[in-house]
């Protein structure tokens, strides 16, 4: 298709699918007022071509008047709107957040787009995101999450000229593999598009951000870079807690050393420096 309609007409329609899908009154206003715009500013025919999005990004980024979240929730906007349409290979990339406008997503918030994920059906979705955030996975390691690889539970991935081991979580394993029974799948990559072929990042990215309503999360928090700082975060977060029991333990025997075999001592030098500090 070399064009598609973009009238007041199609407009509704869209927003009618949002409005049943359970969108707040706010949400659909605003979306109205976004497509509204881009049909002023840019579709004067009242119909959108293949380029249009990407040249109305261009211009948002070269005027530079607006804040990187803004363009990209006008982006995320015209995405739903071209998914409605049946043109998803229309849709363009959000564009990254610096570090000072990148907010971290919480881990309450991360279980929320889950249960919104179950709650809507999305059982695709629910386990893409689970993927990347319990096993650390990049979007371009999806394909290597295979029927294999989830029976198997352990698996070297590879890709950008590294390899690692990845292991599910006994937990998460139970859950992928009752997955692939629903879903029939015996072999090859468990997450696919309807065609058969790898699902893009910007159909992952635009799944995501449709669940940010119900799941009352900021639509910026919700991307799989995001995810993936998650789990980062809930990774390092676990290595300084094991670090800490590591020391406690390693204290304990080397006091029950001592007790057996070091010289006797009459003062804990550490009380003895408190009570220095204090001027007792």
């Amino acid at each position: 298709m070399e064009e598609i309609k973009f009238t007041e007409e199609t407009i509704e329609d869209f927003l009618q699918e949002k409005i049943k899908s359970g969108n707040k009154p706010e949400t659909i206003a605003e979306y109205r007022r976004i497509l509204q715009k881009f049909q002023k500013e840019l579709l004067p025919e009242d119909v959108l071509r293949e380029n249009t999005l990407q040249q109305w990004k261009n211009t948002m980024q070269q005027e530079g008047k607006l804040a990187v979240r803004t363009i990209n929730r006008r982006l995320a906007v015209v995405n739903q709107y071209l998914h409605f349409m049946g043109e998803r290979n229309w849709q363009v990339s959000c564009m990254p957040l610096g570090d000072t406008e990148q907010t971290a997503l919480q881990r309450g918030e991360y279980i929320r787009l889950l249960q919104a994920a179950k709650q809507q059906k999305k059982e695709q979705l629910y386990f893409i995101i689970k993927s990347i955030c319990t096993l650390g996975l990049h979007i371009w390691e999806l394909p290597q999450m295979t029927v294999d690889f989830v029976k198997t539970g352990s698996g070297i991935f590879s890709g950008n000229g590294q390899e690692r081991k990845v292991v599910i979580p006994r937990s998460f394993q139970r859950e992928l593999v009752d997955y692939c029974k629903r879903s029939n799948m015996e072999h090859g990559a468990i997450f696919r598009s309807q065609r058969g072929t790898n699902i893009h990042r910007i159909t992952i990215n635009a799944a995501m951000k449709q669940l940010c309503q119900m799941a009352d999360v900021a639509p910026e928090k919700v991307n799989p870079r995001c995810l993936l700082r998650l789990y980062e975060q809930t990774q390092k977060q676990l290595q300084d807690n094991v670090s800490m029991l590591l020391l406690q333990y390693y204290d304990k025997l080397l006091e029950a050393e001592e007790m057996m075999t070091g010289w006797e001592t009459y003062e804990d030098p550490i009380s003895v420096e408190d009570k220095s500090a204090s001027g007792q």
